[in-house]
């Protein structure tokens, strides 16, 4: 549990800092990998910090909690995208965050199996 919540503070922060070390005008926006890298890289840490945050809720209350758990945090991220859409939040509405936070999750999942099968193995 306390590895997750370590994972959970470090890309939740490393979104942050990406995010607002972008948007404060430090690097140039106009290059293209600079833009992949500020559009998307905070969405997939965000999305991997909420992953790990959430994984200790459904980690004790279903049998098949990683793929709960991993619709739970694509169903977030599906609403937020669609509140984009309506202007209900701040945001602009991409149908590639959708694509980073698949891939995300997916990677989320496969790093949760392979915490769970070192914490097997040491008991």
């Amino acid at each position: 549990m306390r590895k997750r919540i370590v994972l959970s503070l470090i890309f939740l922060l490393l979104g942050v800092f990406i995010y607002f070390f972008f948007d404060i005008g430090l690097m140039i926006k106009n290059n293209t990998i600079v833009s992949i890298i500020r559009n998307h890289l905070p969405d997939s840490c965000w999305t991997f910090g909420f992953f790990f945050i959430s994984i200790n809720f459904t980690k004790n209350l279903f049998k098949h909690d990683i793929l709960i758990n991993s619709l739970y945090v694509l169903l977030i991220a599906l609403i937020y995208e669609a509140l984009q859409i309506t202007n209900m939040v701040r945001g602009t509405f991409d149908p590639i965050d959708i694509i980073v936070y698949i891939i995300s999750i997916v990677i989320a999942g496969l790093v949760e199996k392979y915490i769970r099968r070192k914490e097997n193995e040491k008991n």
